[in-house]
């Protein structure tokens, strides 16, 4: 098993951990089919769009975009610290998938949120970890096959690459959510106002008043749903955004010995293939190229046959993020 390399510095870290945060806020609004999201929540099956996807960029329409780079970051429903299993079917579910494309030509970096809930055919790993079979379901169920280290990520990687058409992944971070609280209490807590109503779920979150979060309570205002407000995903990411805005306004002032006792605090908590020079140039990038808005896939939510809840990606709006991320209009042809 292998975790965040030990020669990677605190602060690369930090900086790291707070970009992943960071990039969560970004998906909290102004992203490219929101409404249409929410307009679809509780559709029937039956209503589930059939479209098949086009092969529009190899009829000479579109060329392949040369010298981009993304990165996978994931935020796995564990509460401790990363460790390995054996059942390689255990490895926690990807409950947060956005991959980073940074366009090095254009200098510009774009997000595309992926819903957690949407349907693809999955890898399914056997114990060896080898890809035995495809299933239809869940993208977050990706990482749940694997040991929960880089196996799992490596499948994470495996499933978003082919939704996506078979685009290359360069590499991933993962983060276990049990390090938020972690995080929240190194910092002294996160200051947040609570718009929702969180009196079945954390009573002393009180609706409509500033409250400095401990971690526990951090813990519940990110990732508590169920009986919170509208109970939607959408709202969960404004929650996101709020509490990011406090995170990072911590994180600035944060000292060296307060960095070196973050990273010893959260490293337990991240798996990563990314080495210290690919994190400095990430972010030196990151800081310098323009951000482009932040995109999602549009479809439509239903319940599936168990009762679970589902996604079913629109074949054409994939498409068309498809071509907006990787490929651009061969003008010759035109």
């Amino acid at each position: 098993m292998r975790r965040m390399r030990p020669y990677i510095r605190s602060r690369e870290v930090l900086q790291m951990v707070g970009g992943f945060f960071l990039a969560v806020v970004l998906i909290g609004g102004g992203a490219v089919g929101i409404a249409r999201w929410q307009e679809s929540q509780g559709t029937a099956v039956s209503d589930v769009p059939k479209e098949t996807m086009s092969d529009a960029w190899y009829d000479g329409s579109y060329q392949p975009k040369k010298n981009l780079s993304a990165y996978l970051f994931l935020g796995i429903d564990r509460d401790g610290p990363v460790k390995s299993n054996q059942s390689y079917i255990d490895g926690g579910q990807a409950d947060v998938q956005l991959l980073l494309v940074i366009d090095k030509n254009l200098k510009t970096w774009q997000i595309l949120q992926i819903n957690r809930d949407s349907m693809v055919e999955v890898p399914v790993l056997g114990v060896t970890g080898q890809v035995v079979r495809t299933q239809l379901q869940q993208i977050a169920l990706a990482h749940a096959y694997g040991d929960g280290t880089q196996d799992s990520c490596r499948n994470a990687v495996r499933a978003v690459s082919n939704m996506l058409g078979g685009q290359e992944i360069d590499g991933y971070l993962a983060l276990n959510m049990g390090g938020i609280p972690v995080l929240t209490d190194l910092l002294g807590g996160v200051e947040v106002t609570v718009d929702e109503d969180f009196s079945q779920v954390d009573p002393s979150l009180v609706k409509g008043q500033k409250v400095t979060l401990s971690g526990e309570q951090a813990y519940s205002f990110i990732r508590s749903r169920k009986d919170v407000g509208d109970q939607t995903n959408i709202s969960r990411m404004e929650r996101h955004r709020e509490y990011i805005n406090g995170l990072m306004e911590k994180v600035r002032q944060l000292d060296e010995g307060e960095i070196l006792e973050g990273y010893d605090a959260l490293s337990s908590y991240l798996v990563t293939d990314l080495g210290s020079q690919t994190l400095l140039d990430l972010f030196e990038m990151l800081g310098t190229y323009t951000n482009l808005e932040t995109l999602t896939i549009e479809g439509v939510s239903y319940l599936d046959e168990t009762g679970a809840n589902a996604y079913a990606l629109n074949q054409e709006s994939l498409e068309q993020v498809i071509l907006q991320l990787f490929y651009t209009a061969d003008l010759q042809n035109e």
